[in-house]
């Protein structure tokens, strides 16, 4: 008698997991909802995604895994609810690849300053778009901007500063 009532003790509980389980999945579902969402295109049509000193692929995965964890923390500056659904459409990093010696390299020059093109749309909790639009950003001078050391070993600095500054002037800061 005792093993049926810790098999249906075990059951009961494995139900009641699964249940609280379910509904957290759903506090979860809705959280993922709001943030910045970004949608990228094929990183061979854009402007400037080259590799320097590292396979093509592997450098393009870095790139979007780079710029998905900046969108995710900043889209935590967004009013609870809100999201913000981003198309990139062309992309051109800070800097210029070419050969030097065996290797190829990014050099950082002004001619070459950073540049993003993308749509987006924000909309509220409610489903309502709040702005949308079209952005052609552009950081003619990169070079010249303060940096703060951590942030500037994140990676793609320049680009992600460009882009705080569009998210600022344009959405404005919560």
């Amino acid at each position: 008698m005792k093993s049926y009532k810790h098999i249906l003790v075990s059951v009961i509980g494995a139900l009641a997991l699964s249940f609280a389980g379910a509904s957290f999945a759903s506090n979860d579902e809705a959280q993922s909802k709001a943030g910045i969402k970004v949608e990228w295109g094929d990183f061979d049509d854009y402007r400037d995604v080259r590799a320097a000193s590292e396979p093509k692929g592997t450098f393009h995965k870095r790139v979007k895994e780079s710029f998905d964890k900046f969108f995710t923390e900043y889209g935590k500056e967004l009013p609870e609810g809100q999201t913000l659904s981003i198309e990139i459409k062309d992309l051109d990093l800070a800097g210029h690849v070419q050969m030097t010696g065996t290797r190829n390299i990014r050099t950082m020059k002004e001619l070459y300053f950073p540049r993003m093109e993308f749509s987006y749309k924000l909309t509220g909790a409610d489903g309502n778009v709040i702005k949308e639009g079209d952005a052609k950003i552009k950081d003619m001078n990169y070079l010249y901007h303060e940096k703060t050391w951590k942030r500037y070993r994140e990676g793609f600095y320049y680009e992600k500063r460009m882009f705080r500054e569009w998210f600022e002037d344009t959405l404005g800061k919560s």
